[in-house]
């Protein structure tokens, strides 16, 4: 058994998740899974395993810089009074203690390898998808990350991200497609997008021009829905508003400090408030879900103090009814996953529907007025051929999308028109052309259903040759995914917290390459 002690200053480095890389590869621990690591289908970042692209296992830096890279740290941690301490344990593995100018080398080194391991696996494919973010720093400075998404040879979705960029502080949407050209030119994919997923609103018109299809991010219009049903009822946003103040009167040290002692004294889990920002639905359920566990002791703090901040018994009740339809929101939707696939949105959909409807029917009026906002955003989902063809095609939700004889007639002479296309621009090629694409989608309309949690690329892996089309037309709808931002943090709110406050700590000349190396790190 070893032990080691760690002192309370190196605490601040927020570097647990380095400790166990170097203890896995100095001291040959067992690994330790973690719950940052990133997975995909086939594959599982995993920083301190052995890689064939990055030497061997007793290589000092591969270490180091899986743990700035994955956890977006500066470069310069290495001259910080924590990580001296720490190393000073180790210097055994180094011959000198590593300098930031040294470990700027570094990842400027494996930015140019990913570049060129990024742009081969660009090159092997004919359509991908984009999702691009717009997101903003503490600072208030707004910035634009766009990821590339497609379906390999192997049948394995791959998410490269491509560019981190600044936008003008006279931001319009006009920049925010124009930065997507420049990226698409740069990267020489402008004539293989068809699609593009983003959280930004107003550029549906300039994106057409583009030539692209657009699709709002589902995480983002899921908090769409939410704000909207608040700006509707003044008394569910007064409510909500009340709540922020209590959170945020507890924030204060005193407070919460008292609010401890309330906790001991009537035998409640000893939690902080959470802190709802925005008009987030996640956050805001979090928020209140707190509320509702510590609502007596929180009563006894305000009561003691006199603060006039306390919930009558009616609002407490409301307090309820808005998380259980929140809640219903996070039931249907999992971020275990890097990237949900389009086709989940109308299944999710679908669930998310049922549950607010057995609400409404036990008398949520919260949940009623939820619905009607979620049905206003949602209602022509099936209109779009987007989401109905990637669902269709979904062999674990196809007969979802086919359930309406219309939409389903409609899907079916799509697809067989996309095959017919494919073979007029694939001539030549060493797949058998089938007598009839009727035929062809039939079959695939007969195959059994697949569970849920199946993964629907597995099916597609290895076509009949008069399959091929049909399964070339699954590759391009598959591929786009549903949210902007990777779901293991639009749905992840301790995750969002972290990403969010990391990126923002980055230094905005060094910020493109550490997301970039971030967002591709299985690759190298």
């Amino acid at each position: 058994m070893v032990l080691i002690l760690i002192p309370r200053h190196f605490e601040k480095l927020d570097s647990f998740l380095f400790l166990k890389y170097l203890l896995t590869n100095l001291l040959n621990m067992p690994q330790i899974a973690s719950s940052f690591g990133r997975t995909r289908r086939v594959q599982k970042y995993r920083p301190y395993m052995k890689d064939q692209h990055r030497g061997k296992r007793g290589d000092q830096w591969n270490t180091l810089l899986d743990m700035i890279i994955s956890d977006l740290h500066l470069h310069t941690i290495v001259e910080e009074p924590g990580f001296l301490h720490f190393y000073k344990s180790m210097s055994e593995r180094f011959q000198y203690p590593p300098t930031s100018t040294d470990i700027l080398l570094k990842l400027q080194q494996l930015f140019s390898k990913t570049i060129q391991i990024v742009q081969k696996g660009l090159e092997r494919v004919d359509t991908v998808a984009l999702s691009s973010e717009v997101w903003n720093t503490t600072a208030n400075k707004t910035y634009m990350t766009t990821t590339c998404h497609l379906i390999d040879n192997a049948w394995t979705r791959r998410s490269y991200v491509l560019e981190t960029t600044p936008l003008p502080e006279e931001y319009k949407p006009s920049n925010f497609v124009g930065q997507l050209l420049k990226i698409a030119d740069k990267w020489g994919i402008g004539s293989k997008i068809k699609v593009v997923v983003t959280n930004e609103d107003g550029i549906r018109r300039d994106m057409k021009k583009a030539g692209w299809d657009l699709i709002p991010c589902f995480a983002n219009t899921l908090d769409l829905v939410f704000k909207e049903t608040l700006e509707m009822s003044s008394d569910w946003k007064e409510l909500v508003q009340r709540c922020r103040k209590i959170s945020k009167y507890f924030s204060n040290v005193e407070a919460q400090g008292h609010l401890k002692k309330a906790q001991i004294k009537l035998q409640l889990p000893q939690h902080n408030l959470a802190q709802s920002k925005g008009d987030k639905w996640l956050s805001t359920l979090n928020m209140l879900e707190r509320i509702s566990e510590q609502h007596e002791a929180i009563r006894l703090v305000l009561i003691e103090f006199n603060v006039d901040l306390l919930l009558s018994k009616h609002e407490n009740k409301n307090v309820t009814k808005t998380t259980t339809s929140l809640k219903a929101f996070q039931d249907v939707i999992s971020p275990a996953k890097r990237y949900h696939s389009l086709s989940d949105i109308i299944p999710q959909v679908e669930a998310i529907r049922k549950k607010l409807k057995e609400l409404q029917q036990s008398g949520n009026e919260f949940a009623k007025e939820l619905a009607q906002r979620l049905n206003h955003h949602f209602s022509r989902a099936k209109e779009n051929d987007w989401l109905t063809l990637s669902t269709g095609l979904d062999l674990r939700y196809r007969d979802v999308a086919l359930s309406e004889k219309g939409i389903s007639t409609r899907i079916k002479k799509t697809i067989i028109a996309e095959m017919k296309h494919r073979d007029e621009e694939n001539q030549g090629r060493s797949y058998r052309q089938p007598d009839n694409f009727d035929k062809v989608l039939r079959r695939y309309l007969e195959k059994e259903m697949l569970q849920s949690d199946w993964d629907p690329l597995a099916f597609w892996n290895f076509p009949k040759d008069e399959d091929w089309y049909l399964s070339e037309v699954a590759r391009k709808y598959l591929a786009v995914v549903s949210t902007a931002v990777p779901a293991d943090v639009a749905f992840d709110m301790e995750k969002a917290r972290l990403v969010a406050s990391r990126r923002s700590s980055l230094d905005p000349e060094h910020l493109n390459m550490m997301l970039f190396l971030n967002g591709n790190c299985f690759l190298s």
